[in-house]
């Protein structure tokens, strides 16, 4: 009989010390998941304040000159103004969403498997940098341009 009553106190205290372990690990995790929320939220908070820090301050309208009469030989529509050029003397191309889309999608048609680096090193400049800009990332806008890959090709890429 005593050696039970031994066995017994002994699986109870192995019960009590897994349960004293589980609270333990539950209580870290609890502290890290939550050192996590406080560290992403002064980011957001850092953010928030840097965006309004450098946000240009309202200022009023300044009144531009009256334009000057055209005369009747330059009656043609005006081009616009070319963009201005990067440090290595070459214009820099405004991406849009459609462009950005576009041009992924010529690369999907093209069969080269692409990803940002690869883009980045052998693509248009400033691509990379605009599909994160508009999309937040590289691949949910590789994701767009590949829906629209498939609409303009529905029975799939077409042959070479």
């Amino acid at each position: 009989m005593r050696h039970s009553d031994s066995r017994a106190a002994l699986t109870g205290e192995v019960a009590r010390f897994q349960a004293e372990i589980r609270r333990l690990a539950l209580a870290a995790a609890r502290e890290i998941v939550q050192q996590e929320l406080d560290r992403r939220l002064a980011r957001l908070a850092a953010g928030a304040r840097r965006r309004t820090v450098l946000a240009p301050e309202p200022t009023k309208p300044r009144e531009l000159p009256a334009p000057e009469p055209v005369a009747a030989t330059e009656a043609g529509p005006r081009e616009p103004a070319p963009a201005p050029p990067s440090a290595d003397g070459r214009k820099r191309v405004a991406w849009t969403r459609e462009a950005i889309i576009q041009e992924l999608a010529s690369w999907m048609a093209s069969g080269t498997a692409i990803d940002a680096a690869f883009v980045a090193r052998h693509g248009p400049r400033g691509l990379v940098a605009a599909t994160r800009r508009i999309f937040g990332r590289f691949d949910a806008a590789l994701n767009v341009a590949g829906l629209h890959f498939a609409k303009l090709y529905p029975d799939g890429p077409p042959s070479r």
